[in-house]
């Protein structure tokens, strides 16, 4: 028998495959309301047995450390989705032969004591992670181009009046300006890649500095308060907790250039928002995008849909729909379950980062 546990929260590593035939109906009990997609996306996942038909398998679901630990003595394989991994506990996994994470951000993984028992660590990229960089650098395209006036101008057919091709205001080119990113995570340095393809200057601040990244993705390490000041358009990738509630408030929104455009596709609560939203309304800030917000739904009277309704503001909002996008997290949990089975047959592994 071969024991394969998975250790997350959200439900997502088994997205790849239906543990059983009703698990799609059982996730749509599971899953937020109004997400219809992603239920429809699992139905079309293969079978976790037709997948492993060729072994006997038993799959264990734990949610936390506690009950990990009083498993892993008996785990062949274990399969990790943002969480963070002691020690204490993986030396008692004695025979784990893969440990797979999902995501390629495996810092909660002690990847010194995996290598001392011989474990092979592999760490998937995220497909999910690759749509909210998208996301994010739309939002960066359209404020630099201008996109929502340029779009306006044609529907009112003011080129009849101003003529075709007439000069559009604040059309930049973004090669000129630099690029921050608060946090450098799996969502950060796809938008380091793009910036470097577009020739823009790109600096970060993240609570670890990653030298060894600093030169793959052409990107230089600032403090925390140089990142607001030098940034032309601040884009924020790191994660909430209690600790980060709020983090960017009046100060540091004070400190960014008046021109500058602000980008949340991590969560609203890192930001406080009635400054935020102060900034904008007098122009000490050159815009914002936002498929992020405080409150979620964001409430029909909440002050910033009168901004982004405004053309003389630049903002723009989402709904939390970053991270959309076809299959992307059945793909993303797929990519985990092929490589546990290529392992089984003795096959090269994917994504090995031990």
């Amino acid at each position: 028998m071969i024991n394969i546990v998975v250790w997350e929260e959200y439900n997502y590593v088994l997205l790849g495959v239906q543990i059983r035939k009703d698990f799609a109906n059982e996730l749509e009990k599971r899953l937020p309301s109004g997400d219809p997609a992603r239920i429809e996306w699992a139905k079309d996942a293969p079978l976790f047995e037709e997948i492993f038909a060729d072994f006997e398998t038993n799959l264990i679901s734990v949610k936390t450390l506690e009950e990990l630990d009083a498993v892993i003595a008996d785990c062949d394989y274990l399969v990790v989705h943002k969480q963070r991994l002691t020690s204490e506990v993986l030396r008692k996994g004695t025979k784990i032969k893969l440990l797979q994470h999902m995501g390629q951000d495996f810092r909660g993984i002690p990847m010194e004591t995996a290598r001392e028992m011989g474990i092979p660590v592999c760490a998937t990229p995220l497909i999910n992670y690759i749509a909210v960089a998208e996301h994010a650098w739309t939002l960066l395209l359209n404020y630099y181009k201008q996109m929502r006036e340029q779009e306006r101008q044609m529907k009112e057919r003011l080129y009849v009046e101003r003529g075709w091709g007439a000069t559009v205001s604040n059309v930049r080119i973004v090669q000129d300006y630099t690029l921050g990113l608060l946090g450098f995570g799996e969502i950060a340095r796809p938008m380091a890649n793009y910036a470097h393809a577009f020739e823009m200057k790109c600096i970060y601040w993240d609570k670890v500095r990653f030298p060894e990244l600093e030169e793959k993705y052409h990107v230089e390490y600032v403090e925390w308060d140089e990142l607001f000041k030098q940034s032309d358009v601040l884009s924020v990738h790191i994660p909430i907790m209690p600790a980060t509630e709020k983090i960017i408030g009046a100060r540091e929104i004070g400190l960014m250039k008046p021109d500058a455009f602000f980008i949340n596709t991590a969560r609203g609560k890192l930001v406080d928002q009635l400054p935020l939203v102060d900034a904008l309304k007098n122009h000490r800030l050159g815009g914002a995008g936002l498929d992020v917000m405080y409150e979620e739904p964001l409430p029909v009277d909440d002050p910033l849909h009168e901004l982004n309704e405004d053309p003389n503001y630049n903002v723009i909002l989402t709904s939390h729909s970053a991270w959309q996008g076809h299959w992307t997290h059945v793909r993303d949990s797929l990519n985990i379950w092929l490589n546990v089975y290529h392992h089984l047959r003795g096959e090269p592994l994917k994504y090995e980062v031990s």
